[in-house]
């Protein structure tokens, strides 16, 4: 993906050239779709947390698996991402049967994993086991109590009366 505005838009490959310059590296990760203000407060609060913030958004498939199909395509979600101030890099994450993102945590190598709302021990957080393994620092409850939902948004959307313009 090019980098049209804010953040720079990288591949894994692109990131490790660069990984060695960055100090401490703080991840977070999520599907973003639509993002709400509890994911920008987590996004915005893990940048305290280390040198260069690296945000991973989740692939479509990941999104189809869910809930049933992404609202916004990869490219799109990405690129809103990388308009959040305090955003370094944005990765893109697509892989298929996976509902985690440990094999982008393995290969980022971050110094410190984020995640905020409900996600919150190793029952919530399926990427405990790889954090622990790789010596990654994981810290919960990363901006603001959640107090929306992707899902909550959408869901009211299918719901509400379609109203027809002539």
């Amino acid at each position: 993906m090019n980098k049209e505005w804010g953040a720079k838009i990288l591949s894994f490959e692109e990131f490790a050239e660069l990984r060695p310059k960055l100090g401490k590296v703080v991840a977070t990760s999520g599907g973003f779709d639509p993002i709400h203000p509890g994911h920008i407060s987590c996004i915005n609060e893990s940048k305290k947390y280390g040198d260069t913030l690296v945000v991973i958004v989740n692939g479509d498939a990941f999104l189809k698996t869910k809930k049933g199909r992404p609202f916004q395509d990869l490219k799109t979600r990405c690129l809103i991402v990388s308009g959040i101030i305090g955003v370094d890099y944005v990765i893109p994450f697509e892989i298929e049967n996976d509902q985690t993102v440990s094999k982008a945590l393995e290969a980022l190598k971050p110094d410190v994993f984020t995640k905020g709302g409900d996600r919150i021990d190793k029952n919530t957080i399926p990427e405990w086991e790889t954090c622990k393994k790789h010596k990654i620092e994981i810290i919960t409850g990363v901006g603001v109590d959640k107090k929306w939902s992707s899902s909550w948004f959408l869901n009211r959307w299918n719901q509400a009366p379609k109203e027809i313009t002539k």
